[in-house]
């Protein structure tokens, strides 16, 4: 099946179908076509692109595997590469910055793995597996590779630190080994600042978005401020965020709010790091993962987990505003949007 628009593609985990939805983005209009899918055995999830943008890889949960993926420039179509096992349903997975490690958090077992990469796909099982405790819904490396960190949501309420040798695929705990979340935050994804100096947590629990600042040396995360990413008056027993997502341009942040069903949109001081509320803008129900489509940035995509559609919004890059344009049709429970651009 031939593409419609060329370039610019966004791939959906539709979960509920056991497939991957493969849409076009047509950048002129901001509309999506869809143009195929694969279809798996099991359940997708997390979605990570490789650092060369080659490959996909894919948490297939319910099978208890990682699935690589590559596609075709020309067409934004995807071929099933291979599947390797897992230690379990991986609530997220994380390619390195170099390209040879995949790093896994386990919601439900709690644990967090590294698997290696060979050759562009992921090899056999994992080459280490780590208990971190119950509900680590996240993990990225730090932007210079020494290091990663592992958000936990609920009771635990943490960031496990972690010290990374990129070359051996190895995560020791760092000292201290835990960042402690903001009071009843429940820290759930989190991203870093293109200047390598602040991170951003957002926080499942308190609906909120934490600041923090990242020593490159020692590896360390120091908590910052702590803004709400609903508007006053909201019943913040209701609902709960979900994912985050900073602009290339390091100026805007955004996150999703999954009951109150909307993108927060914040402006990020340039200075001090700090975050200031621009609002939010209405999505379809329970807003689970959204991306930043990459290039100029936009557009927007987010999924509605409990509507079974994707909402494209078109965004300002002075302004970090976002506008919503369309709303289509996807297959069931859409858990995770990836946007690739390709020249």
């Amino acid at each position: 099946m031939s593409h419609l628009h060329a370039g610019t593609y966004v791939y959906v985990s539709e979960s509920q179908d056991n497939t991957i939805g493969i849409f076009s983005l047509d950048e002129k209009k901001g509309e999506l076509s869809r143009i195929g899918e694969v279809e798996f055995e099991g359940t997708p999830g997390c979605l990570s692109l490789s650092s060369n943008q080659t490959r996909i890889y894919a948490s297939i949960r319910s099978k208890g595997e990682f699935a690589t993926l590559s596609f075709d420039p020309k067409t934004g179509l995807l071929t099933h590469l291979s599947s390797v096992p897992s230690a379990g349903s991986a609530a997220y997975i994380y390619a390195d910055r170099a390209g040879k490690w995949l790093l896994a958090a386990y919601y439900g077992e709690g644990l967090v793995t590294v698997s290696k990469i060979k050759g562009g796909e992921v090899a056999g099982q994992p080459v280490q597996r780590i208990v971190t405790g119950q509900k680590a819904h996240c993990v990225q490396t730090s932007p210079n590779n020494d290091f990663a960190f592992v958000p936990h949501a609920g009771e635990l309420n943490k960031v496990q630190q972690f010290r990374f040798d990129a070359e051996k695929g190895r995560l020791r705990f760092n000292d201290p080994t835990t960042l402690p979340g903001a009071e009843g935050a429940g820290p759930r994804h989190m991203q870093f600042h293109p200047n390598g100096k602040w991170a951003y947590l957002v926080n499942e629990q308190s609906k909120s978005v934490t600041h923090c600042l990242f020593n490159e040396k020692t590896g360390q995360l120091e908590k910052q401020k702590t803004v709400s990413t609903h508007p006053d008056g909201w019943d913040l027993s209701q609902g709960s965020c979900a994912d985050i997502e900073i602009s290339a341009d390091g100026e805007f942040l955004y996150a999703s709010n999954r009951g109150h069903d909307s993108i927060a949109q914040f402006k990020i001081d340039s200075t001090s790091g700090e975050l200031t509320p621009l609002g939010q803008v209405s999505t379809a129900k329970t807003p689970r993962s959204f991306n930043l489509i990459p290039g100029n940035e936009d557009y927007l995509v987010a999924a509605g987990q409990g509507s079974n559609t994707l909402v494209v919004y078109r965004r300002d890059a002075a302004t970090g505003i976002l506008t919503k344009l369309k709303t289509y049709e996807c297959g069931k429970s859409p858990a995770w949007v990836l946007g690739v651009q390709f020249p």
